[in-house]
Order: C-alpha cells, then sequence, then structure tokens
C-alpha cells in the first residue's frame, strides 16, 4: 500500500516558486526523443522533444488538435509512437498498454471519465489495487474503504463511499478519479484538463493537493486551456502547436514565468504561443433582450429530491447564466426541464404548460440541452463525426419519405459546422472518439444548434475548448441570441458567465439564492458577489456593518 504524502492541513500553503536552478538539476524522470504520431490523413505528433522533471508541475497548452493529448497518450501507453521513443530516469523503455506505463509509475487522469458505473466510489478508487486477505482471496473491504476515503479527504471531497458511479455527477466523478492515480505509486502523474468541471474552490483545493506532490519530488504533468491557471502553478510550460513543440518557459527564481529571451510571460503570450496570432476579446458585444413574453419559464420548478422553489424566465434573445458550486443542483435542474429527470412545478413555452418525457419531445418543441457529459450524454463516441452531427436532426437527412438517409445532405451539414466552429476533422467517417476533447465538444454544441432550437440550455459550453476556439463560440452564442433565441448557459467559470450573460441567477443547495443583475455584472467586485451568494455568505456591505 502507498503511504499518503504527509502534511498539514493547517500549514502554510506551499510557495510555487522554485529555486529555478535546483530546477533545471532535477532528475528527468521522463523523456520524450523526436516523438512523431501518425494517424490517417494527420500528423498528430511532428518530432517533439521534451524533459519532464521531478519536483516540477510541467504544464502542456496548445490549441484543440495541437498533440497534447497524443503525447499524454504516449506517455501512458495508450499510443505507441510511430517514430522516436521514451526514456525513464535514462533508460530506453517501450510501453505497448497502459499496464506497463502504470508499472513504471505513470499513471493518468484522462479527459474523460472511466469509471465503472456499477461500482461504487471505494471499489473505483482503488480498482487494481485492492488490499486483500485469507492471502489474497478476498478483498479487504474495511481497508478499501479506509484508503478511498483518505485519498478522497486528501483532495478535500466528502463523497459517500457507498455510492456508485452512476449517481455522481461530473465534478464528483472526476475526484473519484483524480483519487484513482493518487493510489498509484506514481512518480508522473498526469492530468489532462482535470479541473473542466470543477468550481474555482474545488479546482484551488486541487492545486494545492497538486503542489504538495511536487514538493515530495514528483513529477505533475498539467493540460488545461485556462492558461490563468498555467501561470499561476506551473513550474515549466511546453507549448504545442499543430503538431510540434514551438516554445517553452519556466519558473525563474523571482516566480516570474519567462520565456528564452528572458521577458516574462503572462496569459496572453501564451495565447499568442498557442495560436500564432495575437487575439483579440473573446467576449463579444452584449445585445438586448427582445422583451417579449417569455421564451421559457419555470414556476416553482425543480429537479425531484435534487432542487426545489426554481422561479425565473428568459425572454428571446437574452442569455441567463447559471452559477453555483458543484452540487448546487444546477446540471440537475436543466436536466429536468428536457425529461432526463423526474422534475416538480410548472414549464412554459411561449407562454403554453409543457412536460416532457423525453429529450426528443423537448426538440420538437423547440428546446435542446447540450450536457456537460460529453461522454455520457453528449455524444456516442462509437460512431462516426458525420453520424453523430447528424443524429439529432435526422429527419431533416432523409429522402424517400424517410426511407433512406440521405449522405449527400449529411455531409454538407457537417462540413458547415466543421467550417462554422473551425473543428479539426481530417475524416468525418472516423469515430467520433477519435477526435480531441475540444473538438468533440464543438460536435456536441453544433448538432443541437442544427435543429434550430427557440430555447437552448447549455451546460458547460466551453469545456475543454482552446483560447482562440472560446471566443468563436461565445460570438456563435451571442449571434443566437441576437436572431431570438433563448439562451441558458450554464458555467462554473465566473469570467464565462460575466462575459456572455445579460444576468447571472445563482443557485445554492437545489435553489436560487441571488441574482446578478445585467448593471451589476459590469463591476469589478461581481466576481466576488456571485461566489458569496453562492457560498451563503452575506454580501460585502453587509459584511462590514
Amino acid at each position: 500500500m502507498v503511504a499518503l504524502p504527509h502534511f498539514d492541513e493547517s500549514s502554510q500553503r506551499p510557495s510555487i516558486e522554485p529555486d529555478s536552478a535546483k530546477a533545471d538539476s532535477a532528475e528527468a524522470l521522463l523523456e520524450a526523443h523526436a516523438v512523431t504520431v501518425d494517424y490517417p490523413g494527420v500528423r498528430a505528433l511532428d518530432a517533439v522533444s521534451i524533459t519532464f522533471r521531478g519536483g516540477e508541475i510541467h504544464a502542456v497548452v496548445g490549441e484543440n488538435g495541437a498533440g497534447k493529448s497524443t503525447m499524454m497518450n504516449v506517455l501512458s501507453g495508450v499510443v505507441r509512437p510511430t517514430l522516436g521513443r521514451l526514456t525513464m530516469k535514462g533508460i530506453p523503455t517501450e510501453f505497448t498498454r497502459p499496464s506497463d506505463a502504470i508499472r513504471a509509475g505513470i499513471a493518468m487522469v484522462h479527459q474523460e471519465l472511466h469509471l465503472i458505473e456499477t461500482l461504487n466510489v471505494a471499489e473505483n478508487v482503488m480498482l487494481g489495487r485492492e488490499p486483500t486477505r485469507f492471502f489474497g482471496f478476498a478483498v479487504d473491504r474495511a481497508s478499501q474503504r479506509t484508503r478511498a476515503g483518505q485519498l478522497l479527504r486528501m483532495l478535500g471531497s466528502d463523497l459517500n463511499l457507498s455510492t456508485t458511479a452512476s449517481e455522481l455527477s461530473i465534478a464528483q466523478a472526476q475526484f473519484v478519479e483524480i483519487a484513482k492515480c493518487l493510489a498509484s505509486d506514481a512518480q508522473v502523474l498526469i492530468f489532462d484538463e482535470p479541473t473542466a468541471v470543477l468550481g474555482e474552490c474545488d479546482s484551488d483545493r486541487l492545486f494545492t493537493v497538486m503542489r504538495r506532490l511536487r514538493d515530495e519530488g514528483r513529477c505533475i504533468v498539467f493540460i488545461s486551456h485556462h492558461l490563468d491557471e498555467v501561470i499561476a502553478v506551473a513550474d515549466r510550460i511546453s507549448v504545442l502547436r499543430d503538431g510540434r513543440l514551438v516554445q517553452s518557459f519556466q519558473r525563474e527564481a523571482d516566480g516570474v514565468i519567462r520565456g528564452k529571451d528572458g521577458i516574462a510571460a503572462d496569459e496572453g503570450t501564451l495565447a499568442h504561443a498557442m495560436v500564432g496570432r495575437e487575439l483579440e476579446s473573446i467576449y463579444p458585444a452584449k445585445g438586448s433582450a427582445s422583451g417579449a413574453r417569455a421564451a421559457i419559464e419555470l414556476v416553482d420548478f425543480g429537479a425531484r429530491r435534487k432542487s426545489h422553489g426554481i422561479s425565473l424566465s428568459v425572454a428571446p434573445g437574452e442569455i441567463l447564466g447559471i452559477a453555483g458550486l458543484v452540487g448546487s443542483g444546477r446540471t440537475e435542474t436543466a436536466e429536468a426541464i428536457v425529461g432526463l429527470r423526474q422534475r416538480d412545478g410548472v414549464v412554459r413555452i411561449d407562454g403554453c404548460e409543457v412536460q416532457f418525457a423525453t429529450v426528443r419531445a423537448a426538440k420538437q418543441a423547440g428546446v435542446a440541452y447540450v450536457s456537460e457529459d460529453r461522454k455520457g450524454r453528449g455524444l456516442h463516441t462509437t460512431l462516426s463525426s458525420l453520424c453523430n452531427m447528424t443524429l439529432p436532426s435526422l429527419d431533416a437527412c432523409t429522402k424517400l419519405g424517410g426511407l433512406l438517409i440521405d449522405s449527400k445532405s449529411e455531409r454538407k451539414i457537417s462540413q458547415h459546422w466543421i467550417n462554422a466552429f473551425q473543428i479539426r476533422c481530417a475524416r468525418p467517417m472516423q469515430p467520433i472518439s477519435s477526435l480531441s476533447g475540444g473538438n468533440q465538444q464543438k460536435f456536441a454544441l453544433a448538432r443541437w444548434l442544427e435543429t434550430k432550437p427557440k430555447v437552448l440550455i447549455i451546460d458547460e459550453p466551453t469545456r475543454g475548448v482552446d483560447v482562440g476556439a472560446r471566443g468563436e463560440i461565445y460570438r456563435i452564442i451571442a449571434k443566437l441570441a441576437s436572431d431570438g433565441l433563448a439562451c441558458i448557459v450554464i458555467s462554473s467559470e465566473l469570467p464565462e458567465l460575466i462575459g456572455i450573460a445579460h444576468r447571472v441567477v445563482v443557485m445554492r443547495l437545489g435553489t436560487i439564492a441571488g441574482e446578478v443583475p445585467r448593471d451589476r455584472l459590469a463591476l469589478a467586485d461581481c466576481q466576488e458577489r456571485i461566489v458569496r451568494i453562492a457560498s451563503g455568505l452575506p454580501e460585502e456591505n453587509e459584511h462590514r456593518q
């Protein structure tokens, strides 16, 4: 059994500024030497060489399709390189399967969740590392629960260990995935977009754990599209673009991230390196709602046993943001609206009361829902990109009275959205699982926009999407709103909600705890105000009194 990292929860937060000289002389745990990976029609990695050292948080950033996930799959034994080699502590090594990498001391939290839904939390955390008794003939359930509980508490999570994975929210499942990674005696821990579905508080807890693991001498490989996170926690940064390593940065002794030219780097510097050009503001100008009758209205609504007493309305042309901490009931409420959960209360569409038994019924009424669970409810990962694109609107892609699928129409629709969202998809007939997570997310959004809804509910719209493509998605949402679509955007990223929404509703403990109107969204303290409402704290002026 692996010993838990020893740290005092009450101790001062460890510094993120390593000694630069010490960092450069640290042991190279894992090295990629001119690694190349070719897929049919595309070169995902082109002679990339990177050194990962012990005692460092090494961030790898790049646009969707830049090769980040492919590199991590090579390091973790999922993909074998076409050319190039890996070395562990200077010794040439070859991984033919993920178990080889695990035995070598490399563990990975994948961007897509890989829990076994029929197992409980403790069983998933300790899967493959079960403590045994009776000379290995039986699993020691008590030790299994104890160990899993220790790892989850280390992450600040109080999940019920008996809960089955199928009952977990996406954020809760992410914590279980991270705990699984920590359960291994790995010296190289790879985190692929670990904060994509976590709120700010949960992300901060994870960063604290990452720093402590780094201070033990482990190497933390961190992939994130959130460049503010990268600047805050990384000791070294490698930037990939079009499958090549284009630039590197490291934190110097003064705590500042610098490139080889010695100039301090910020989020703009990283974004420029990623896309090869300067980026304009990613948030479009906000239009005005039409002021007409509400496109959707909830009255004393709730997802049974998950949320309650929610009353709100969204007008055509309005973007309503919904904020809240993990477990506040945001996603469950959205799922109840479109028939994925049992509901209480009233839903009105264009003034008419409706009750949807299925997502199909919601779609026919003009309500579309883009799930945060891209793998479970957002896409069919075994089907092609083209099939995924047209499934919700398949009726429009048929001929002979619906007897045959019109392949030409399918290809035309898919190509339209590939161009509109700048999706990197060399062969739309290949399984959508072959695309990067960010490009999958673009398909998940585009397929529902093709149904031409009147009400669009988007849960975590830019999960796994790079900084360049985010701006395009925001502009599309703004354009949809300006054309009269009512949009509800659920997001854990407060700058995103503040940047695109006309107003923000804050949920706490399954109901609405407060609202931030449009005029307050422009104020400097807006983000703090939302956090205080979501946490149940008094607003700042009350707090001072």
